[in-house]
């Protein structure tokens, strides 16, 4: 296939700003600059693009109840401690922090982390920002009107890409204030996807993902019976929840790279998420 018919073929799927950085001709020079925390340009010959680090550090401030932590890192041995080798032993529980929820986890015969294809976790990205709507009932859910709201403004969603809410969630003010008080994090009072849209999603479009900066892609009125997790991940997609930085994202044309390992027999694990444009 010529190289012009590549990168139709990868506009078409919504990957065009990748495409056309990586399809230039000849030995492009590259360089990266660093715009604001998470944010940083890359220039690959004349083509620009914009990336936003949707992750956000993993510390103990993800240990959301007192009694039930989720990471912790011990200091160990290594052979090559007498020149100066530093090394951890990680305890984790695989969904901390900015991370992805694999068809496993709430699938025993769906797909473990290492069983997604390479092809899946890097996607269009369509954006829906429900902040103003969050503030006024925190328990909103997304429904099928405003896919369809979305679609009129910006076209129909792209083939293969993962939908995500923008919803102002802030994880670590939270996780602060219920450390503080010694009590768990309250997810209740949350935003997610409706089972409607979820259903939508898989019978009328071509979706990979769904993705929020939530600590679920249930809202809180539908935990703990997960009516979302349950039918999404059956269908053998993947969620990720606890994203970050999402105000500096466009609705429409990035790019979500997933940087996960692919664990054999994981459920999910913290990943790095980057958006492109």
């Amino acid at each position: 296939m010529a190289e012009l018919d590549r990168r139709s073929l990868l506009v078409g799927s919504g990957l065009g700003m990748a495409a056309a950085a990586l399809t230039v001709s000849g030995a492009p020079e590259a360089a990266a600059t660093v715009t604001a925390p998470g944010r940083s340009t890359i220039r690959i010959g004349k083509q620009l693009i914009n990336v936003v680090d949707l992750t956000h550090e993993l510390t103990s401030e993800f240990n959301l109840s007192p009694t039930r932590p989720r990471i912790a890192m011990d200091p160990i041995v290594g052979s090559g401690y007498n020149v100066g080798m530093n090394l951890n032993r990680l305890l984790l529980n695989e969904h901390t922090g900015t991370h992805i929820d694999a068809p496993r986890h709430f699938d025993n015969a769906g797909r473990s982390l290492g069983e997604i294809p390479i092809s899946d976790l890097l996607v269009p990205l369509a954006l829906f920002d429900m902040r103003a709507r969050v503030a006024a009932d925190p328990d909103i859910a997304l429904m099928p009107e405003d896919v369809l709201a979305w679609e009129k403004k910006w076209g129909r969603l792209p083939a293969g890409c993962c939908v995500a809410i923008n919803s102002g969630y802030d994880m670590i003010a939270r996780a602060k204030a219920a450390q503080a008080g010694g009590t768990p994090v309250d997810f209740r009072k949350s935003p997610g996807f409706g089972p409607e849209v979820c259903e939508m999603l898989i019978r009328e479009r071509d979706v990979k993902g769904v993705a929020l900066d939530t600590g679920s892609i249930d809202r809180g009125a539908n935990t703990p019976a997960y009516p979302v997790h349950q039918r999404w991940l059956r269908s053998g997609r993947w969620g990720i929840e606890f994203l970050t930085n999402m105000n500096d994202v466009p609705p429409s044309g990035a790019v979500l790279v997933v940087g996960a390992a692919p664990i054999k027999d994981a459920t999910g694990i913290p990943i790095r998420a980057i958006a492109l444009f």
